[in-house]
């Protein structure tokens, strides 16, 4: 059983391809500029998949953040940190919401 791209757990059961790829990089303060490795496919839950149909990406990230707690997935305690990791995903997450996404059963 494929796992979702989102939120870690087992049981994806559909995959988003965007139709204009977005290609997104973060920038640090000091200027340099690190694209995130992905290929804008995505595998998601039936959860992720409604919140990624309805563009709700404040949702979506919270789901992400919180299954990977839950999951044991080292997370960072303090605000600075987790605000970092939030961007991150977030622009990850972007290559799907905006390259306008066919979405097909997996």
């Amino acid at each position: 059983m494929s796992e979702c791209d989102f939120c870690c757990l087992p049981g994806a059961r559909w995959l988003y391809v965007p139709r204009d790829r977005a290609l997104v990089a973060l920038m640090t303060d000091d200027g340099v500029v690190s694209p995130l490795p992905n290929d804008g496919r995505w595998r998601a839950c039936d959860l992720c998949s409604d919140l990624v149909d309805t563009d709700d990406m404040e949702r979506l990230i919270v789901r992400s953040l919180s299954m990977m707690r839950v999951l044991g997935i080292p997370l960072p305690d303090d605000e600075p940190e987790l605000e970092a990791l939030t961007v991150v995903v977030m622009a990850n997450f972007a290559t799907v919401l905006a390259g306008r996404p066919t979405k097909q059963p997996l």
